[in-house]
């Protein structure tokens, strides 16, 4: 098996994944600590024309490659008027609040990382836009001058462990992105075949645009099978706290029963070391494989089970979302595992015995009907 990384690794991963500030269109210092991750890892990385992050882990001649892909943004709000410290937002991305509130505490941020500052939003008005995903513009005041084109945040804690609990401001999907890198690293010693490739990429809460320019462009390997890893809402059948989710489809779309073959595969090998997984079809949102599925690529995906997803509280208005670690352990031998299983092109224990009809039964079948 590729080598196990420990809680306090993989926290130290989201941890510097997870505190910068994120956008839709904004997803640059998102980006840079991934970067900065791998490369301490000592993995190589390259940055294609649309900024996304791609990187791999290969050794031996595999049969199958697999592309993990994440997104680096969450939803959010962008300024799109000023006049001094009080302008308009708009919803970049899903927030879908049953109840939006009166006063909403966010942080502002700027590409260029001149530091941040306090606002609040008010006034909310439905005002649908679908290039941006976007249904809501809201006023904002804030303590200092605004500038379109800066970038609003909840006013949340970026990461908080307690635990197995990780409280996040944007779990979906900065714990995804996480998850792939130190899959990345659990691979650095395994001797088996494999290769692995990984994509972070942007602008996914606005309409999966840059995992559509993957796919439209051939930035990744076409020949290589897609596995779209997101913190998608748990749910019934895909509870917090009991595994990695191997993601059988969408609310749109299902994904490839090949592509998951690999998935399955793993999931009978972590089951022998006692590593909790699940299987479902996640209709909470729209993830990333979708788009490569309706683009003619083979996909599939897993998910971390994502507790007030979109940071929509119980009882209404904005909350933290909520990981947990053992879930996000999980993922990343689930993800390490599935690459081997790729670079074997390994099939499931049960298939070899029902492959192919036994001739007994094919006779048997084929004898007529007694006469009456």
């Amino acid at each position: 098996m590729p080598r196990s990384l420990d809680a306090d690794q993989v926290l130290t991963v989201l941890q510097r994944v997870a505190t910068p500030p994120t956008a839709p269109y904004h997803e640059w210092a998102v980006l840079d600590a991934v970067g900065a991750e791998l490369e301490r890892g000592g993995i190589a990385s390259h940055i294609d024309q649309y900024g996304q992050v791609h990187a791999r882990a290969a050794r031996g001649t595999a049969k199958r490659a697999l592309v993990f892909a994440a997104h680096t943004d969450h939803p959010a709000f962008e300024v799109i008027e000023a006049r001094g410290r009080v302008g308009k937002v708009r919803v970049l991305g899903g927030f879908r609040q049953r109840l939006f509130p009166k006063m909403v505490a966010v942080t502002v941020h700027a590409d260029g990382g001149q530091g941040s500052f306090t606002g609040t939003l008010s006034d909310p008005e439905t005002v649908v836009d679908p290039l941006h995903n976007s249904t809501n513009t809201c006023r904002i005041d804030a303590e200092r001058a605004l500038e379109v084109g800066q970038f609003a945040m909840l006013d949340l804690p970026p990461v908080q462990i307690a635990g197995d609990e990780v409280r996040m401001r944007a779990a979906d999907d900065l714990a995804g992105c996480a998850l792939i890198v130190c899959a990345l690293l659990a691979l650095q010693d395994e001797p088996r075949p494999h290769d692995m490739h990984a994509v972070f990429t942007r602008a996914e809460e606005t309409g999966l645009y840059g995992a559509r320019l993957a796919a439209e462009d051939g930035l990744v390997p076409r020949d290589a099978f897609i596995v779209s890893v997101e913190a998608s809402r748990a749910m019934p059948g895909a509870e917090s706290g009991k595994g990695i989710v191997v993601r059988a489809g969408d609310l749109h779309n299902t994904f490839s029963n090949e592509a998951e073959r690999y998935l399955r595969v793993a999931r009978e090998r972590l089951a022998e070391r006692g590593v909790a997984t699940q299987r479902a079809l996640l209709t909470g949102g729209t993830c990333e494989a979708s788009a490569f599925v309706r683009l003619g690529w083979t996909a599939t995906g897993i998910a971390v089970p994502n507790v007030n997803y979109h940071n929509a509280g119980p009882d209404g208005g904005f909350a933290p979302e909520i990981v947990r670690v053992m879930d996000l352990l999980s993922g990343i031998a689930l993800a390490a595992e599935a690459a081997v299983a790729a670079g074997e092109d390994a099939d499931e224990s049960w298939w070899p015995d029902v492959r192919v009809v036994p001739s007994v039964i094919r006779e048997l079948l084929s004898r007529g009907r007694a006469p009456r």
